[in-house]
């Protein structure tokens, strides 16, 4: 009698429990199949996107192949400008569209737009799907701001703050910026904070950077000597 109470009383427990837990259970059990199944399907999209941004990528490398010394016909560019345009669309995060802008951007400096160079160089900055990418990207941009005139905003490109591993390359530019406006004296502290914060793999714009320090001494000589005068 006692163990028949005692199944009875499992029994009641079991049944409590199920009211109690059971169907929180099953969501629980059915969320996480949900889930799995959602990551899967997720990831199965991104792998298809990441595979069709290829193949749009390698048809518009196909597209930009010339001979040596000779520019792309009418008919390659308006083939080259439409998949890229098409990479940017439809894949906008991807680091193939960011490469697409650049390959615009290069046209657009080929054709003398700097205009519409700088707004690609702007775009692929504002995607900033790589960090090393979006630093060459603003050294880019910063030059085709110099050929501009547009001083300022040259300088606010290539802001020594988040400089990183472009800090010497930054400080070059601003260099150059400050030689074209006559800042003679900045464009001197530019050129030598580029000088001394050049990494190894930057050993080659040494000798550059020190004929441009050396071709501004005498500048910095005749200005002395107007002021002492």
């Amino acid at each position: 009698m006692t163990a028949h109470l005692t199944e009875e009383e499992q029994l009641e427990s079991m049944k409590r429990w199920w009211d109690d837990n059971g169907k929180s259970t099953i969501v629980g059990i059915a969320l996480a199949i949900g889930g799995y199944v959602g990551w899967g399907f997720w990831q199965d999209t991104q792998q298809e996107n990441a595979e069709a941004a290829s193949a749009i990528y390698q048809n518009l490398s196909e597209a930009m192949v010339t001979e040596p010394g000779k520019p792309l016909s009418e008919e390659k560019a308006t083939t080259a400008n439409h998949l890229a345009d098409e990479l940017k669309e439809k894949h906008s995060s991807s680091l193939y569209a960011s490469q697409a802008a650049l390959f615009k951007a290069k046209m657009d400096v080929e054709n003398g737009d700097l205009d519409a160079a700088a707004a690609e160089l702007q775009w692929v900055i504002d995607q900033n799907v790589d960090e090393s990418l979006t630093l060459l990207v603003r050294s880019r941009l910063a030059r085709v701001q110099l050929d501009q005139k547009l001083y300022e905003q040259a300088l606010a490109t290539v802001a020594d703050e988040n400089s990183g591993s472009f800090k010497a390359t930054f400080a070059e530019i601003r260099g150059d910026v400050f030689v074209s406006q006559n800042e003679i004296a900045k464009a001197l502290a530019a050129y030598q904070l580029a000088l001394d914060n050049l990494l190894p793999e930057q050993a080659t714009r040494r000798p550059l950077l020190e004929i441009k320090l050396e071709d501004l001494q005498p500048s910095v000589a005749s200005t002395d000597q107007g002021g002492d005068s």
